[in-house]
């Protein structure tokens, strides 16, 4: 049984088709053992994005809400072949952990493998991204093994996203060759859930089938351990998972 203790993929009702508070977000992290959340609503390109403001706020929010660690952090958009994201290096200086996706909504061109595959490797070249998200889909196939290849070069995180392999088309059969391809080349993963209601924060049943059944390593998935996280963002962010406004 794995037991995640931090969920660094979430949503709240900043994100409009979400349907939670941030405070019951974390007390639903609390409740599910988790020791560190990550929020991250969406970017600016996506139609139910929060106002940039809702990013540049985010010095209000404790460090520490419901006894779980926090981190402040958005969903970003690629928006087209060459790996740009719809936030400029400012807008994300206000952010503390960077998913990067693809959304179909949020991109114009085509959806070719060879163009999904160079938007990929760019945006794995992006200093502020964390993680890669939901790759998965058949929305936007690729070339996992030159994908995972960049990932691994630039220090990105791949995404398992519980979310995605139920609801999205194809997604499950790709993540089977995507996180076997992950095994064989060692490349460090997260497991996360892109919950969009505090019931499902911290909740992979399939993410876990899955990566049993590949008999994925333990070690190669980093939000297992919070610590792991934590000294990821106090060494890119100078982020201190400390301070006067624990709770």
């Amino acid at each position: 049984m794995l037991q995640l203790q931090a969920d660094l993929h979430t949503h709240t009702i900043a994100s409009t088709h979400a349907y939670s508070t941030v405070t019951e977000m974390a007390q639903a992290a609390a409740e599910t053992g988790l020791r560190l959340m990550a929020i991250t609503d969406h970017g600016p390109a996506s139609p139910d994005a929060p106002h940039l403001w809702h990013f540049h706020n985010y010095k209000i929010l404790p460090r520490r809400l419901s006894g779980v660690w926090l981190l402040k952090g958005v969903e970003a958009n690629i928006i087209d072949d060459q790996g740009t994201l719809d936030m400029d290096e400012k807008e994300l200086s206000f952010c503390e952990w960077v998913v990067a996706s693809y959304h179909t909504s949020c991109v114009s061109f085509p959806r070719e493998s060879v163009r999904i595959t160079q938007g990929y490797r760019k945006i794995c070249e992006h200093p502020a991204v964390d993680v890669i998200g939901h790759c998965t889909t058949d929305a936007f196939p690729c070339d996992y093994r030159a994908v995972l290849s960049c990932c691994k070069e630039y220090g990105k995180l791949v995404e398992l996203n519980e979310s995605s392999i139920q609801w999205k088309a194809g997604a499950m059969k790709n993540a089977r060759e995507v996180f076997a391809l992950c095994k064989q080349m060692e490349v460090p993963i997260v497991v996360n859930t892109d919950a969009h209601f505090s019931g499902l924060v911290g909740k992979i049943p399939l993410a876990e089938q899955l990566l049993s059944d590949l008999a994925f390593p333990h070690s190669l998935i980093v939000n297992l351990d919070a610590d792991r996280i934590m000294e990821l963002a106090a060494k890119k962010r100078g982020i201190r998972f400390s301070g006067a406004y624990d709770n």
